[in-house]
């Protein structure tokens, strides 16, 4: 039976148009009940179907949906039972399923990101600017770093005349005479002629001129920009203002959020999102603010100024970054047309620039593919932007590129070994901490609304560091801690500055800064214990067993639950002669309800003990707080696997010791990194992460190495 032992799923009250897919039709009808891949939910699991195709096709139209046979007619249930023995039938694991090709629009995050290398957007380390790489310059020790926002390079045509020093004397360095007195030198190109620097001149208005010689005071005939010296003459203006592009968030402040489909909680899915009017008239106007950034910061980089020859170097060195992957000679012919068909070389770059930032080549990652002797594989530029905005979120760098065109991402174990050193990498830490907020479902914190006169403690400082306590304490079990799975639930501690402390009721041993704290009592446990995720879970004037219990099943368990049907009833209104409990008992004295909220409300009560900000307390209402739960079916709706708890720290427990949790966590991340929900034909790349996993004693970075390497995602139909 489809559907035996399970209560009734909630009505699709909107039915199913006859058009759709069959597996659009599973996901509306079936899934909420049987498992998005078909692995079992509050109905058994069809993985392996061995009865006839008639017996199901008789289940599916006699008796399916449950709570409403009606919404699938006609040929609905032998197309359903078609399509799940296509895949249900075969439950080897022998040969790869591909993903599909896919076009994935930049993320606002991940077009912040990706702007911001692209321009060079970081704080740098040192001064002096050297020929490295477009985006990068090298410091005395001769390493490459990132270039500041405050950056501005200085370009200087002799014109013939030759000159033994030439150095650039503003605002920003004290006017100095010669180069003894802290001048900035400019390097001479033989080869084009010219004088070449770049320096970081601090945020705000600067006027400069340039020193020939030590004795000759002129402006900078590239910069139009210009203010009288008071002598008779002009200085040349340079602008800097970093928080107008160069800080996160500036550039995508107007683009519309990222779509996430019911299920996938992550921003990333494929098919989502697309640009509409919002996103182009945000692009178009970016445009030009980070075309002057480009320009004023490559321009010294390339060895020229002027020219044919020079525009194609451009063409191809910023094309190759901005499309993640090398121009062709057609695409390299057009982009040195618009520097060379305009006024000046500087508007050329300008116009060029703003051209590549509205390709779909820069706003789109490309996942295609091209054929190989074992399939059709991501080619070796799209495996490195694969790497990079999974694991850092922002586009590959120079040693991605260099690995790229050298072969180092044509093989498996290439692969694996770029994945292991990007890991290393400190932009992982912050890859991981956007995946936790997601994952977790942390982000809407910066917008609860909390009546402050009933929360006190819960002070815009302390909002600030409820997001960042846990993704600190993620990125620490990963790359600090222990780096396995159960940590991330069963940590005895946390991290937290004095804002935070208050808030928790314990003190911090560095009240200034975000640290370390042992949790002083055993009330809470890792990330359940967090009032981000405790705060995002529950309504402004009270607790919410509700979305408390949906969260572990949703987010910890992956386990699912069709809509809520139209006549469901509302949040109880707020009676302080009754418990919770006793509000919420609604839910389960309807049958109806009750075959849901049998899952999540004891679940939820497990809770209790924090308000809805975080706080612990020991009253609910006049009443003392009944803080015990019970993850019923904790391995599955019907597997009648009961865990009965009185604390976080038991929840944790329970939750570590599970199957479900553990796949549930590969799961997700393999959703995040794929950008879309598994189907049934994931099962086996599932099958293969998850064991991994294990044989790796649960270590993290070992499952996202087994994520980003499996062949499912390398490989494409």
């Amino acid at each position: 039976d489809a559907g035996a032992d399970a209560g009734p799923a909630p009505a699709n009250d909107a039915g199913v148009d006859a058009s759709a897919s069959p597996a659009e039709r599973y996901r509306q009808l079936c899934a909420s009940c049987h498992g998005s891949t078909g692995d079992g939910g509050t109905g058994p699991g069809l993985v392996g179907w061995e009865r006839s195709r008639d017996l199901l096709i008789d289940a599916i139209d006699t008796r399916m949906p449950q709570a409403d046979p009606s919404l699938c007619v006609g040929t609905c249930a032998s197309t359903l039972a078609d399509y799940i023995l296509e895949w249900a039938g075969d439950t080897s694991c022998e040969s790869v399923t591909p993903t599909e090709p896919a076009l994935r629009l930049l993320t606002p995050a991940e077009y912040d990101a990706t702007i911001r290398d692209l321009i060079g957007g970081s704080a740098a380390s040192c001064t002096t600017w050297a020929a490295c790489d477009p985006r990068r310059e090298t410091c005395a020790d001769g390493r490459c770093a990132a270039l500041a926002c405050d950056a501005h390079g200085f370009v200087f045509d002799p014109g013939g005349a030759s000159y033994r020093t030439v150095h650039v004397a503003g605002s920003f360095n004290g006017w100095p005479a010669t180069l003894a007195e802290g001048g900035w030198p400019l390097r001479y190109d033989e080869a084009q002629r010219r004088w070449y620097g770049q320096f970081e001149v601090g945020e705000g208005r600067h006027e400069y001129k340039l020193v020939l010689d030590e004795r000759d005071w002129v402006p900078d005939a590239s910069n139009p920009d210009a203010a009288p010296d008071g002598f008779g003459g002009n200085n040349s203006v340079v602008e800097r203002d970093c928080a107008a592009g160069a800080s996160d968030g500036a550039w995508s402040a107007d683009l519309p959020r990222a779509v996430r489909p019911e299920g996938y909680p992550f921003s990333t899915h494929a098919d989502a999102s697309n640009v509409g009017p919002a996103h182009l008239e945000t692009y178009l106007r970016n445009g030009p603010a980070v075309a002057e950034v480009v320009v004023t910061r490559w321009l010294p980089s390339l060895g020229c100024a002027s020219g044919a020859a020079c525009a194609e170097a451009f063409a191809r060195r910023f094309g190759q970054a901005a499309f993640r992957r090398p121009l062709d000679a057609a695409e390299v012919a057009r982009y040195a047309g618009l520097v060379n068909a305009s006024a000046t070389f500087e508007q050329g770059l300008a116009r060029a620039v703003e051209q590549f930032l509205v390709s779909p080549y820069f706003l789109y990652r490309f996942e295609r593919g091209q054929q190989s002797d074992q399939g059709k594989r991501l080619t070796p530029w799209e495996i490195a932007s694969v790497l990079s905005y999974a694991l850092w979120g922002t586009m590959p760098d120079d040693r991605l590129f260099e690995e790229a065109s050298t072969g180092g991402l044509d093989t498996d174990d290439g692969v694996e070994r770029v994945a292991r050193w990007m890991l290393d990498d400190p932009r992982a830490r912050a890859g991981v901490e956007r995946f936790a907020e997601q994952w977790l479902g942390i982000e809407p914190v910066d917008t609860m609304v909390r009546d402050l006169s009933r929360f006190p403690t819960f002070t815009p400082e302390a909002r600030a560091g409820i997001r960042e306590e846990t993704r600190r304490l993620v990125a620490h079990v990963i790359f600090d801690g222990s780096g396995r799975f159960p940590e991330l639930f069963t940590a005895d501690y946390t991290f937290a500055d004095a804002a935070l402390g208050a808030l928790y009721g314990f003190d911090v041993p560095e009240p200034d800064a975000m640290a370390l704290v042992a949790y002083p009592d055993d009330r809470r446990a890792g990330v359940l214990g967090h009032a981000s995720v405790l705060g995002v879970t529950a309504h402004s004037d009270q607790t919410s067993p509700i979305r408390r219990g949906l969260w572990v099943r949703q987010r910890v368990l992956c386990q699912e639950f069709g809509p809520a049907p139209a006549n469901a009833g509302g949040v109880p209104e707020v009676d302080p002669s009754a418990t919770t409990r006793e509000r919420f008992r609604q839910h389960t004295d309807d049958p109806f309800c009750a075959s849901c909220h049998q899952y999540i409300d004891d679940l939820g009560f497990g809770f209790e003990a924090f308000n809805p900000v975080g706080q612990w307390r020991t009253t609910d209402g006049v009443f003392p707080v009944d803080a015990r739960g019970n993850l019923n079916d904790v391995e599955g709706f019907g597997t009648a696997t009961d865990a009965n708890f009185d604390s976080l720290p038991a929840l944790a427990e329970v939750i570590v010791a599970s199957e479900s949790a553990r796949r549930c966590f590969v799961r997700q991340y393999t959703r995040y990194v794929r950008g879309r929900l598994e189907t049934p034909a994931d099962r086996c790349a599932l099958d293969a992460i998850d064991e991994t996993f294990v044989e790796q004693n649960l270590e993290i970075r070992e499952m996202m190495i087994a994520v980003v390497t499996d062949p499912g995602l390398l490989y494409r139909q």
